[in-house]
């Protein structure tokens, strides 16, 4: 396996603010690596630095070997294709033609889209079982739409990095499983994935590794068993949890101990609160 990203001492501040604290890690061909954290950990930074939407205060970011930037705006965008937090809105476009936005970096200068480039996007949209939403116009879309549509434009782009910054976001659960297993299919087939998830069953069950960060630093990394535990959980999420994996499904059980019993607890005392009194008190009845 090649490796394709390779991050060292990477630091991002906002003034007083360590956005990325000296992060070191590295991303190998057809691997599916899993970003986690709590609001404003640094994930979301992490995939925007990457990209070359934030510029680092120090450190270094390797993308096949060399300086990212070193690369020209097209040949980085042939190598490394990313879908963040933003996404147009506004704009009277069919979703097809979003789509096909992410075919700028093979048009070769030209402002139109060849037979390749059409294929790409309705094998993106097809993909995620979207076809269906290409002739729609993308501002009528409900946000899980929009979303697949987004995706959609990030694969036709075609290249062999893929940054995904929360991909299943606003995604029903049958949806969520179905961006989850595309993006295990396109590691098959020897792509690079990096994906930041709040979902820690979802990074455990489709990611090969995982990495863990909390105000800016990586807490833990390895494998998905490795880094979802109980006190690492319990320690950067600050909610106390019982972790449990499924050894036949491979997959963590997180439960919110206190949570749990505090409901069984007041559910208890609920139920034995009614049968001491009448569904309907005599009050209700009486005449006013």
């Amino acid at each position: 396996m090649e490796c394709e990203i390779q991050i060292d001492d990477l630091k991002v501040h906002y003034g007083a603010i360590k956005a990325l604290d000296g992060l070191n890690f590295s991303v190998t061909s057809g691997e599916v690596l899993g970003i986690i954290g709590p609001n404003g950990s640094g994930k979301s930074t992490l995939l925007n630095t990457i990209s070359r939407s934030v510029k680092p205060t120090s450190g270094s970011i390797l993308v096949r070997g060399k300086s990212r930037d070193t690369y020209s705006n097209q040949e980085f965008a042939r190598i490394v294709s990313a879908l963040l937090p933003q996404w147009p809105s506004g704009f009277n476009m069919k979703s097809m033609d979003i789509v096909l936005m992410g075919c700028r970096n093979n048009t070769k200068g030209h402002w139109w889209e060849d037979a390749n480039d059409l294929k790409a996007a309705r094998e993106s949209l097809a993909l995620l079982n979207a076809v269906d939403l290409a002739e729609r116009n993308f501002d009528t879309l409900s946000s899980g739409e929009q979303r697949k549509v987004m995706i959609a434009k990030s694969l036709a782009q075609r290249t062999s990095i893929v940054l995904f910054d929360e991909p299943v976001a606003y995604l029903d659960l049958k949806h969520k499983f179905e961006v989850m297993e595309v993006l295990t299919k396109l590691a098959l087939e020897g792509k690079t994935i990096v994906v930041t998830l709040h979902d820690l069953d979802l990074a455990a069950k489709y990611c090969d590794k995982v990495i863990l960060i909390s105000h800016g630093k990586i807490v833990a990394a390895g494998l998905p068993k490795e880094v979802i535990t109980t006190d690492l959980i319990k320690s950067v999420y600050d909610v106390d949890v019982d972790v449990k994996w499924d050894e036949d499904l491979g997959y963590p059980i997180i439960i919110p101990a206190k949570l749990a019993r505090k409901s069984r607890s007041a559910i208890a005392a609920k139920a034995k609160a009614q049968s001491r009194s009448p569904a309907f008190p005599d009050s209700h009845f009486m005449a006013r």
